[in-house]
């Protein structure tokens, strides 16, 4: 997320489905898992929901890359 820091102009950081939710992404957060659930649904043995919830994650920083190299990132100058 360094680049969406805007190389270090931006010294606040924020979460993942923040920066969904400005880019009109979709969070993986609406699906009601967040990284706060993961310690216990790992002692529940639900692996396969941590593995979504991952994929989710995952597929929303895809998204994200996309709107960073198609709308936002500065071209390069050399």
């Amino acid at each position: 997320m360094i680049s969406l820091l805007f190389y270090g102009a931006s010294r606040r950081k924020f979460s993942l489905d923040m920066w969904c939710r400005t880019f009109a992404s979709k969070s993986p957060k609406e699906g009601g898992i967040t990284g706060y659930d993961v310690k216990d649904l790992y002692r529940s043995g639900r692996g396969l929901d941590i593995a979504k919830y991952c994929a989710g994650d995952l597929k929303a920083t895809a998204q994200l890359l996309s709107v960073w190299e198609n709308f936002i990132k500065f071209p390069n100058h050399k």
